[in-house]
């Protein structure tokens, strides 16, 4: 697989499925209003990449918030620092919730190391890379990879970086894909992140879809297990 096509992978916006975010909840996806789910977005997106799952989480009753961030001009400690403060100044519940995609995971846990506001609920992970990254090795000595993916970026290939990264301490759950490509590969993947390398120790519950590791938040079994988990702290 070239270049490019990492780069796309890791890059497209994914809005394919916002007709399908507009149905209306149902009786097993209420949740008792005030509470708020912040979202944080993966390496090289937007918060247009999350839209999707926004607006199937308003349907089923939360609040949503996106966190806005662009790695290749901030430090990995300055984005976390900036997540905490986005919450302090714009979640007016008195429980939230955080759910990640991708990166949007590392800067999560990265956080833990000042801490979260008070209220913090349970946090989802979508495709985290929680060991060090099998893509980001292959492009970490990348020029134009290096200058996508920031300081941030490259600290996914950062053996040590990880035996110094925060878990959360709150509950949270782990959503891995298996739809991926055997190129670069020789072990279930999402094109980008191995499966293993999603599990963290501690987690309350782990599941793999059937999805790709770009267009993973877009899908309706992951928005349903997210839903699950916020609520029970299971995705079952």
């Amino acid at each position: 697989m070239n270049l490019r096509r990492h780069l796309l992978l890791l890059s497209l916006p994914g809005l394919a499925a916002w007709a399908a975010a507009r149905r209306p909840p149902t009786d097993t996806e209420t949740v008792t209003p005030g509470e708020t789910v912040v979202l944080v977005h993966g390496l090289g997106r937007t918060r247009a990449s999350m839209l999707v799952l926004s607006k199937r989480l308003q349907t089923a009753g939360y609040k949503t918030m996106n966190f806005p961030y662009n790695q290749a001009r901030s430090s990995l400690d300055e984005l976390s620092d900036r997540l905490a403060d986005f919450i302090r100044e714009n979640v007016t519940t008195s429980k939230y919730h955080l759910i990640g995609h991708s990166l949007g995971n590392i800067i999560i846990r990265n956080a833990f190391r000042n801490g979260f506001p008070p209220g913090l609920g349970r946090i989802v992970m979508l495709a985290p890379p929680n060991r060090p990254a099998h893509l980001a090795r292959k492009l970490r000595q990348n020029l134009l990879y290096r200058w996508l993916a920031g300081e941030s970026g490259q600290k996914l290939s950062d053996e040590e970086f990880y035996r110094n990264l925060p878990a959360p301490t709150v509950e949270f759950g782990v959503i891995a894909g298996d739809k991926g490509q055997s190129l670069t590969f020789s072990e279930p993947n999402d094109g980008v992140v191995k499966v293993e390398a999603t599990k963290l120790e501690g987690m309350a519950d782990f599941i793999v879809l059937h999805h790709t590791h770009t267009f993973m938040m877009n899908s309706k079994d992951t928005f349903e297990n997210c839903v699950r988990f916020l609520k029970n702290g299971r995705f079952r």
